[in-house]
């Protein structure tokens, strides 16, 4: 017998997706709800990912600290109105830096 593996995989992305849909039910007649409403915060997670390294959990921690960090000490010494591009430049950096990100591998070469 056992545990069936993959039952188990739908019940749980059933159970998450029934979930985000109630929330949603019940937040959409307090709160303002438009198409674009979760945009800035999926840009975000996409910085935070690809800053730590794809597939790095402890990447992904240390890169949304570090976006944190610079978002926030940019607005307090420069201006809180380019706080989002202070996330993007330091996301062109690491880029530059380090394609992989901070915690990814590095391309072997053949």
């Amino acid at each position: 017998a056992g545990i069936d593996l993959p039952r188990m995989d739908m019940l749980a992305f059933g159970v998450g997706v029934a979930l985000a849909g109630a929330a949603g039910a019940l937040l959409a007649p307090v709160f303002l709800v438009f198409p674009e409403s979760g945009a800035l915060s999926t840009v975000k997670g996409f910085e935070i990912i690809v800053i730590g390294g794809l597939g790095s959990i402890p990447g992904s921690i240390v890169g949304g600290l570090l976006l944190g960090l610079v978002e926030s000490l940019g607005s307090v010494f420069l201006s809180a109105s380019f706080r989002d591009v202070y996330g993007f430049g330091l996301l062109l950096l690491v880029l530059a830096l380090r394609p992989a990100g901070l915690w990814g591998e590095r391309a072997r070469e053949a």
